[in-house]
């Protein structure tokens, strides 16, 4: 049984397969991305890459607008509301309501302020 010379279309393909090869074997490869390396930082929008969240008595208004469901204007309107002596009480700002609370739980916390330290009856 004789073999005639190969279709055109099949060296094509084989061509193509092994310059695939050629390329994966080049390229280096890296672990999936996964928390950042080191030690996270204490405040801004970069806590979230870590997994930590970002505190609403404390952060900017640029920080609070990588929070989801939050640009420019409720940032704002979240700085000027403050101090806030639990997460619940964001429902007091303009355009926050229980959908967006939702979206944010474990994404904010409240650290205690002196304000918040008042007992009953002062």
């Amino acid at each position: 049984m004789t073999r005639g010379p190969v279709p055109r279309e099949a060296a094509i393909w084989v061509a193509l397969a092994f310059s695939v090869l050629l390329l994966a074997r080049a390229v280096p490869w890296s672990p999936p991305r996964g928390r950042p390396v080191g030690t996270p930082p204490q405040e801004g929008a970069a806590r979230l890459l870590w997994g930590l969240p970002l505190d609403l008595n404390h952060e900017d208004a640029r920080a609070l607008e990588a929070l989801p469901g939050i640009g420019p204007g409720r940032a704002r309107a979240i700085v000027a509301s403050r101090p806030f002596c639990a997460v619940a009480e964001l429902d007091r700002v303009a355009g926050i309501g229980p959908v967006t609370l939702r979206r944010l739980a474990g994404r904010v916390r409240v650290e205690p302020v002196s304000a918040c330290s008042r007992g009953p009856g002062d």
